[in-house]
Formats: structure tokens, sequence, C-alpha cells
């Protein structure tokens, strides 16, 4: 079976298994524990997350420069805002899906109708996978460079990045500043995706986050 053809399949996979929680309470649960893994993982001091009805703020200082740093986000409307906290509150850019009333490449219907997807499953391979995740978290070809207040070029922010989970955990990724750590992820990701897509298991927050 061609690669891309796995590859395409497994990139579908790898969202619903990870990056799909149905329904408010889950969604909220998703968004909660992501703010939480952001103090081991990026290795910065305490900060309050706070949840206001379907809004949820994440406050936390980021090591590369000393700023601190807000996400707000929006779980109704997937709407997330990255604001940078000097004198002001200040909003650095907004990510921002439209679910209704715009065309988006029907990937899913296509594949679904092409009926692949057992075949690609058998066929997988540590390789499949690392290419998958390399492409939607840890270096998705289409991406821009923060200049300010951060100028590092290893920080790649997604494109069309179209799921809001995927979204926040590729910039939980990029913005770690250990390469040690994200090195580390890497690893982790494969195998724990791998491992979900072969049993057909959904991974939860905890596991994700872990």
């Amino acid at each position: 079976m061609d690669n891309n053809i796995i590859q395409a399949y497994l990139w579908n996979e790898v969202i619903r298994l990870g990056f799909s929680p149905a329904g408010k309470k889950e969604r909220k649960n998703w968004v909660i524990q992501y703010g939480k893994s952001l103090k081991d993982f990026w290795g910065v001091g305490e900060y309050p997350t706070k949840i206001n009805h379907n809004l949820i703020v994440v406050f936390h200082s980021n090591v590369f420069l000393e700023y601190k740093f807000a996400h707000i986000i929006n779980i109704e409307k997937y709407t997330i805002k990255l604001y940078y906290l000097s004198n002001s509150l200040e909003l650095m850019w907004e990510h921002d899906v439209d679910f209704q009333g715009y065309f988006q490449f029907p990937e899913k219907s296509l594949l679904h109708k092409y009926n692949k997807l057992q075949t690609a499953q058998r066929n997988i391979s540590t390789i499949h996978i690392g290419t998958v995740l390399n492409g939607l978290i840890f270096h998705p070809a289409v991406h821009q460079h923060i200049k300010s207040p951060i100028d590092d070029h290893e920080i790649r922010i997604g494109g069309g990045i179209y799921n809001p989970f995927v979204f926040l955990f590729h910039l939980r990724f990029q913005l770690c500043p250990s390469k040690e750590k994200r090195n580390k992820e890497e690893t982790r990701l494969v195998t724990l995706f791998e491992d979900a897509i072969r049993s057909d298991k959904n991974i939860p927050p905890n596991e994700l986050f872990k």
C-alpha cells in the first residue's frame, strides 16, 4: 500500500483518537489538563487557571524571555487567543476556526469512500506515525515564525490547523524551551499514538499530557 495513503488514514486516526473530545464536559476537561501540563513541560512557575462559563484562561510565564503570556480559550466557538502581558494585556495573535458556512477539503469523506482504513492499519509502522506527527505537531509544512517578543527560528506556528485541540497541543510543543524535552516528547508521542491506533482506543487527556 502506498505510504501516502497509509499516512492519510493515520493522520485522521491521530486526530480522532487524541484530539476529538466529545461533548462540553470532555472538551473542558481536555483543556484543563492541557493547562495543568504546561507547568512541568515548560518548566515554569505556578500559574492560576480560571474557568468562566465557556472560557478558560491559562496564565503562565515563558522562560524564553522574562515575559508572561495568557491563553484565552473559548471551547464553544473554538477561538484561541495568545496575549502578551507586559504593562498591559497585548493581543499577539488569534487562532479562529469557522466550521459553519465555509468549504473545507473533505478528506474524511474521500478516505471513507476509498475504504482502506483497515488495510492502512495493518501496514502502519513507527516511521508512518512519526511522519504524521511531524506534519501535525512537530514541524507543519505551512507555518509562521514569531519575531517579537520571542525571536527563535525553531518555533513554528502551524497554519491551517482546523482542529483547535491539535493547535493547542502543537503550541504546547513549539513553545517548550527545552530541546531535550521536545525530543523526548516526540519519542513518547510516536509510541503513544502507535499503540492507540493499533488498539483503536482513545487517548485520555491524562495520558496525552503525561
